[in-house]
């Protein structure tokens, strides 16, 4: 797909089924082998409440892959647990039309302990996890016993982390972060990264910082700017950072080559950004806040906001 971060899809037997979240309401499927789709093609034409079923999972598919937590944009992450269990009842519906005919035995290990206690005012958190007990129940898993909301240690401190570094700063920038150069929510989905070349107890340093997402664990990232590549890791404050010295001549880099990619090193490898980016980045950042309000959204979606600030 041209543009996999706004597509919310669905990986049936034989074709995908796909959904732009930015654009048209309905589907488009790509058929790649006829004979394997043309036994559950129909029931999306003839069925509303299957189309429904498999557009509810794409959502979710999209939401794991895609949901861009952002202190900065103040769209909150998504519960994981709300997340894992929606997936799997809604992989569950539709499991018939599956490429995978394991998906459903794979999104039921995914789950984790519901924050039923933090949702005690919604009927469909019940409602979800009486289906959850009765799907476990019929593959002979036993669902986790359910737990508080998120905590929120390590929020705080990537929300007022302070990116600028110790030293004489002789040159500065900044760049997005590519959403498809590192894993699901790595980084703040609206932050960009940082970088300096400054002057410290007498030495020429490059140093980097990204902002993590909230609600995650740290990834170890690492940036390329022009030659020069360096790890990032996560420091108590709350951040992504990673310097390395430079040659004198650094700072004769032409301005073509100050150019940061921050990347996931074996996920991806640095490319040239996309001129487009930003825009279809705000677009989904703006998208993704109409979602905790929508009432036509998962509950996993419609809660987050709830119990990010209840944690």
């Amino acid at each position: 797909m041209t543009h996999p971060e706004q597509t919310a899809l669905v990986e049936a037997a034989g074709a995908l089924v796909r959904w732009d979240v930015l654009g048209e309401p309905g589907p488009v499927t790509e058929v790649h082998e006829q004979q394997r789709a043309a036994a559950w093609l129909w029931e999306l034409t003839e069925d509303p409440a299957v189309l429904a079923a498999v557009h509810r999972l794409a959502r979710l598919n999209w939401a794991q892959s895609w949901w861009p937590a952002s202190t900065v944009a103040g769209v909150p992450p998504l519960h994981p647990a709300l997340l894992a269990a929606e997936h799997a009842v809604a992989t569950a519906a539709v499991s018939h039309l599956l490429d995978d005919e394991q998906a459903t035995e794979r999104a039921l290990s995914a789950l984790l302990p519901l924050p039923l206690a933090a949702l005690s005012g919604h009927a469909e958190a019940l409602v979800l996890a009486e289906e959850l007990a009765e799907l476990a129940e019929d593959f002979g898993v036993t669902p986790p016993t359910p737990t508080a909301a998120l905590t929120r240690e390590g929020f705080a401190l990537a929300a007022g982390a302070d990116t600028r570094p110790d030293g004489v700063v002789m040159q500065q920038g900044s760049a997005l972060v590519d959403w498809s150069m590192v894993p699901a929510g790595a980084v703040d989905a609206a932050a960009e990264a940082t970088w300096f070349i400054l002057r410290r107890n007498g030495k020429t340093l490059l140093e980097v910082t990204a902002r993590p997402a909230p609600g995650g664990v740290p990834p170890r990232l690492a940036a390329q700017f022009g030659p020069i590549d360096l790890p990032l890791e996560p420091t108590p404050a709350g951040a992504l950072t990673g310097s390395i010295p430079l040659p004198a001549n650094a700072l004769l880099l032409p301005a073509d080559q100050r150019v940061l990619t921050v990347y996931a090193p074996g996920f991806a490898e640095p490319a040239p950004p996309d001129p487009a980016a930003a825009d279809r980045r705000a677009a989904l950042i703006a998208h993704a806040r109409t979602r905790l309000d929508d009432p036509a959204a998962t509950l996993t979606e419609r809660t987050a906001r709830l119990l990010w600030s209840g944690a």
